[in-house]
């Protein structure tokens, strides 16, 4: 790939000069947005008289801080308006922005912004080039349209927790992944839309539900149960279909380890002082020690006690071993991976991470923060459109 240029000036990106209106709150639909905004589309936000929800929404370590991170990382370098759609001239005025725009997306309840008169029909109506998305919890089925759901909820329904954790107890990924792989499914939703209104000449709707997509990141898991009729026990920090492929604690932290393959399994113990291992009659086959899996994380992390996490990734990655270290954020943060690929905003800036597609056309520069704007700016807006 072309390495991209110090700067790249907004009209250079691909999707200059399209515009998104965004009728959402929290995590799903914003990041979708998000995207969309890194590709160089004027994002406009409409937030309820209150504001996102997410701006109140801090971790307990985020507790003093005047503005929400999570609200920040979502929302940066988009105009943000504040209007009361239950308001006629208000909504009037979220209408004359829709007439001018590209993308709109929402993530109300089903049927609310019919109810509004800012339906995918009447939208598209009004601007027949629109593209217009949707995103909800459940769907818009018979049975799923008065279903309510948010990324905790959707993990438990969709059997995501049934799969994560330790063997006596399901848990929830430590994140609100559905949520941030629900934003990515969206986006790439509304571009394949936006390349066949470039064909067709006319919008349409685009539907991604946060349960569909937790299916779909299940792939693998699912087509094994369809196939087999039993599901997996949970595996906590170990890879199900092989092993070793597990966490190890070592002196001092920890490692994880993929050395399933008979030759790197070979390879990893006579690295670690362990080969009486490879001659084990519990650990002679992938399966057995799979079997025994138990037995042979004990074996392993007698060994690595040795010696810290930071020696064995540095002595396994020399063997051409698949290897890691558990690290926590502040490591994350000074690791050459994130630091060379500049994937994180730099230290004084807004924080934030990148879009993790690059293409030649894009940099990755500082972020600019949300700009607020008022409803008396929607005249200079709908006149640049």
């Amino acid at each position: 790939m072309t390495e991209p240029t110090a700067s790249t000036p907004r009209d250079d990106l691909p999707l200059s000069g399209f515009r998104v209106v965004e009728f959402s709150q929290m995590v799903a639909a914003p990041s979708a947005a998000l995207l969309l905004a890194d590709y160089g589309a004027e994002v406009i936000k409409i937030e309820p008289p209150g504001g996102d929800n997410v701006r109140l929404l801090r971790s307990q370590v985020a507790t003093d801080l005047p503005v929400s991170p999570v609200f920040l990382g979502y929302n940066r370098g988009k105009r943000l308006i504040r209007l009361d759609l239950r308001d006629p001239d208000q909504l009037n005025e979220a209408k004359r922005l829709i007439e001018g725009a590209d993308v709109m997306i929402e993530s109300s309840r089903p049927g609310a912004m019919t109810r509004l008169g800012l339906g995918p029909d009447a939208m598209r109506a009004l601007n027949p080039r629109l593209v217009y998305a949707s995103i909800s919890g459940f769907g818009w089925t018979a049975s799923t349209i008065d279903k309510r759901g948010v990324d905790l909820i959707v993990q438990a329904e969709s059997g995501i927790m049934s799969l994560t954790g330790p063997a006596e107890q399901p848990m929830k990924v430590g994140f609100t992944m559905v949520d941030a792989a629900s934003g990515h499914a969206l986006c790439h939703g509304i571009l394949a839309a936006l390349l066949r209104r470039e064909r067709k000449g006319s919008g349409e709707h685009v539907q991604v539900s946060l349960y569909d997509v937790a299916l779909h990141l299940q792939t693998g898991p699912l087509a094994e149960f369809q196939m087999t009729g039993h599901q997996a026990p949970r595996s906590g920090n170990s890879a199900p279909l092989a092993a070793p492929a597990d966490l190890l604690r070592c002196g001092d932290g920890a490692i994880v380890i993929s050395a399933y393959l008979d030759a790197h399994w070979l390879r990893f113990v006579e690295a670690i002082g362990g080969a009486q291992l490879a001659t084990d009659p519990r650990f002679a086959s992938g399966p057995s020690r799979i079997d025994n899996r138990t037995e042979l994380i004990a074996e392993l992390e007698s060994l690595l006690a040795a010696q810290s996490a930071a020696h064995w990734e540095e002595k396994l990655a020399a063997e051409g071993l698949l290897v890691g270290q558990v690290k926590d954020h502040a490591q994350v943060c000074d690791s050459p991976y994130t630091l060379e690929s500049n994937a994180l905003a730099s230290g004084g800036e807004l924080p934030g991470v990148h879009n993790p597609a690059q293409l030649e056309c894009t940099t990755r520069e500082g972020f600019a923060a949300p700009t607020e704007c008022s409803a008396q700016d929607i005249d200079w807006l709908t006149d640049g459109a």
